[in-house]
């Protein structure tokens, strides 16, 4: 046990021995991979400590005057091989050169060690490959399709790479602009032989466009990469290759203001400009009281959605419109963006006849031709028929003229003074019983009510959007539309016995809360400027309403399954 001991106690020692004669003759050494490169180019510097060092590392503030250090990573190394121990502590930085010339790795410090200086010939690179392309193993290339272009005009940015040396882990640093919006257009990659050499060139888009005029500079990007490279002088830990750098060419744009002689409308510079419309029903075969949808769509090319003119709401008698909200859309090519704006109108007919609906037109214009355009839809005209299910207007005081005209003759005739008692008393009685009966027709018109229809899918969709109709009347105030409107829900709720006042359709709603507001609504319509105005609760009329329009209600009854229909504006 004691002999155990004492041979641990000598190891103990000896390696203590071995790692305090290492500290001692500790020195420090910089080597690179190479000595000559060009300005453009990275090298990797390796500075090496004969030790073991875990928190602190040399200062490298002297490199900094010549060179920029992209990166700095630090690896250990300790091994015993046939009695000789091998201990260091290595730092692997890549420098890119400053400046051409004879540039030294000047003198480092760590501890009490300096390092040896190494002196590199860094020639200028090329400042221009286009001339002579394919010259140069690797390098960039920068273009814009347009130098003066107008404020909001799409400008394409195009940054390509080429490299005739195998390389791996690419990058670009991001593009960031103050006075301009952009739009990455996308990444793409392809082979292309120049002066007999075979490049494969990287390419980067961009959709820039500029928001105000003046000069407008776009920054030079940076492109990254590693040379490909199975050799290694400095170890496992550093078997990628030399780490490429290479800026592209800032670019500076003169930006125009708008032109004086464009329309004051908007501003849309465009390449191409396409307004398209459909119809929801047929055109020639309108009804009154039925809706019918318009939805024109404008297409533009290298424009942004937000670009893109908004259409002029349409003025016109003999229609109500109710515009839906805008759909926008951008697609991204390689070529640039192309947007679309697309506006719906639900136009309801309050009479027949025909309506002619104007032209429509979006002025844009041409960045190519450098002048003003139209994108123009012709006038429109619609054929509206009468609703068959419309009856005539009747006052619920009047009698039919076939028993007016029946109890005149009758009243005539018993003032004859030629008739018998016994026929003038015949008479009479008939036209008691005459009246008694068109009495009895006009109190059941007063009282017995339809029922309702069940509605199908589209009905059920028409009251959605008739409702959606009284809710953007209520929005911009307006009660003469809002009375419209509901009268238009009212007669797609009751197919059978359309309404015409709102007195009617309150009775055949057969809600009492309904009807007050319908009495409110028409008072606030019709009454005189100079009286007091009655409080109309718009909120409450269009809930209301909802309610009427669900089917689930006992009044509707169920369909032919049994089955309940599913309310059109569930809980």
């Amino acid at each position: 046990m004691k002999l155990n001991l004492r041979r641990l106690l000598i190891l103990i020692t000896l390696c203590l021995t071995v790692l305090a004669t290492s500290e001692s003759y500790a020195e420090l050494t910089a080597k690179v991979d190479r000595t000559v490169l060009d300005s453009n180019e990275t090298l990797r510097l390796e500075i090496r400590y004969n030790g073991q060092v875990f928190t602190s590392e040399p200062d490298f503030e002297p490199l900094t005057a010549d060179f920029e250090v992209l990166s700095n990573s630090r690896q250990q190394n300790y091994s015993n091989v046939n009695g000789k121990t091998q201990s260091y502590t290595a730092w692997t930085l890549q420098l890119r050169p400053k400046r051409a010339g004879m540039l030294p790795i000047p003198p480092l410090t760590f501890k009490n060690d300096v390092s040896n200086v190494v002196e590199l010939r860094v020639r200028a690179a090329p400042t221009s490959v286009s001339a002579n392309p394919g010259s140069q193993p690797i390098y960039t290339e920068t273009t814009i399709d347009s130098a003066t272009p107008y404020v909001g005009q799409q400008v394409i940015l195009t940054h390509r790479l080429f490299t005739s040396v195998q390389l791996r882990d690419f990058g670009l640093s991001e593009l960031t602009m103050d006075k301009a919006v952009l739009h990455r257009l996308g990444d793409s990659q392809f082979q292309k032989v120049i002066n007999g050499r075979n490049y494969l060139v990287l390419e980067v888009k961009y959709a820039v466009f500029p928001q105000s005029a003046g000069p407008l500079t776009i920054p030079s990007l940076r492109f990254g990469a590693y040379e490909v490279d199975n050799r290694s002088q400095f170890g496992v830990f550093n078997n990628r290759g030399n780490q490429i750098i290479r800026d592209t060419e800032s670019k500076t744009l003169e930006v125009a203001a708008r032109p004086a002689k464009s329309s004051i409308d908007g501003w849309m510079p465009s390449t191409a400009v396409i307004m398209e419309q459909r119809w929801s029903g047929d055109q020639n075969s309108v009804t009154v009281g039925e809706p019918i949808t318009r939805t024109i769509t404008i297409r533009a090319e290298g424009l942004s959605a937000a670009q893109i003119t908004p259409l002029p709401l349409p003025e016109g008698k003999g229609y109500r419109g109710y515009p839906d909200q805008p759909q926008l859309n951008e697609l991204v090519t390689l070529t640039g963006l192309v947007a679309t704006r697309a506006e719906s109108m639900a136009l309801v007919p309050n009479q027949a006849g025909e309506i002619v609906l104007p032209a429509v037109e979006v002025f844009w214009w041409d960045v190519k031709s450098d002048q003003q355009r139209t994108a123009r839809l012709p006038s429109t005209t619609l054929k509206v028929s009468p609703n068959s299910n419309t009856p005539p207007v009747l006052s619920d005081d009047s009698l039919m003229p076939a028993a007016k005209s029946a109890m005149t003759t009758l009243a005539t005739e018993v003032t004859e003074p030629k008739l018998s008692f016994m026929a003038t008393l015949s008479l009479g009685l008939n036209a008691v019983l005459i009246a008694l009966i068109v009495a009895l027709l006009i109190n059941r018109k007063g009282h017995m009510l339809p029922t309702r229809a069940i509605p199908t899918n589209s009905a059920l969709l028409t009251l959605k959007q008739q409702l959606r109709a009284i809710e953007i009347e209520a929005k911009n105030e307006n009660l003469m539309g809002i009375r419209e409107a509901i009268l238009v829900w009212g007669k797609t709720l009751f197919v059978d016995n359309p309404p015409i006042t709102l007195k009617s359709l309150g009775n055949l709603l057969e809600n009492p809360t309904i009807r007050e507001l319908f009495t409110q609504l028409d008072q606030q319509l019709y009454q005189d400027k100079q009286a007091t105005r009655s409080t109309l609760d718009i909120e409450l009329l269009i809930a209301s309403l909802k309610k009427e329009s669900d089917f689930n209600r006992k009044s509707a009854g169920k369909n032919t399954s049994g089955n309940a229909l599913q309310s059109l504006y569930p809980d």
